[in-house]
């Protein structure tokens, strides 16, 4: 669950809680400020005389009337600030966009995958918010890469898909192969799904890779290993033998 600009709720990029935010930007600053200002004049104002207040009173009324136009030559305008609830830490955005913390709450990648198919998914998830398309593109290279893992060719992702098909593929796991299939081919040519508009499609693409690795390599390397670990040799070979195999 990505951050949005002006949620008031959203998973927090420090605590990893979804909590609700307190917006703050130039134009509360501005109004923020001159309240201050106000406060901090109220108790003298009621020391001095009439005369006197009167020009307490002009020049706070001249202050109010200028302080919002000079503030943006010393605050930018298109800046605003998120803190959160739960842990008070900010998330600082300009233009609407995250610019700091730079991280995103993805999930690690799965453990079974190979060392280079793991530095992709890393990669991709540090250029995430800056870049959905270049984060999505990456994903596609690490499903390629996993497939040839598992024994594909690694070099055209549909017609491993079909390949995997045609040996029994569950279809949950054929549909998110060709949901991260279909997805990263419009990361890297034109295509229907606007990545730069929608951030929260590049960012759920990690949860997909995951679980088809969990489902292609995961769970069968633990159903071997506990098959190994609790069937007698002697029973393994009969089975063999029964299978002709």
């Amino acid at each position: 669950m990505l951050p949005k600009y002006k949620d008031s709720k959203f998973q927090c990029l420090h605590c990893n809680t979804v909590a609700t935010q307190e917006w703050f930007d130039a134009d509360e600053a501005g109004t923020t400020a001159i309240e201050i200002i106000n406060h901090l004049y109220l108790n003298y104002r009621s020391s001095v005389n009439v005369t006197g207040q009167e020009h307490v009173m002009k020049f706070l009324n001249r202050i109010d009337n200028n302080f919002q136009i000079r503030l943006y030559e010393f605050v930018p305008k298109n800046f605003s600030v998120a803190t959160c609830a739960a842990c008070n830490n900010f998330t600082l955005w300009i233009n609407e966009e995250i610019v700091y913390p730079k991280k995103t709450n993805i999930q690690p990648p799965n453990e079974d995958l190979d060392k280079d198919i793991k530095a992709l998914y890393i990669e991709a998830s540090q250029i995430l918010i800056d870049s959905p398309k270049g984060s999505t593109a990456l994903l596609r290279l690490a499903l390629q890469k996993l497939l040839k893992q598992v024994g594909k060719s690694g070099k055209n992702i549909n017609n491993d898909i079909k390949e995997l098909v045609a040996e029994g593929l569950n279809s949950t796991v054929q549909q998110a192969l060709d949901l991260l299939r279909v997805i990263g081919n419009n990361a890297v040519h034109p295509g229907q799904i606007d990545l730069d508009d929608d951030k929260s499609i590049a960012h759920g693409l990690f949860n997909i890779l995951n679980f088809i690795a969990d489902e292609l390599i995961t769970k069968p390397k633990e159903l071997e290993d506990l098959y190994n670990r609790l069937i007698p040799l002697e029973t393994q070979e009969h089975i063999k033998q029964r299978d002709g195999k």
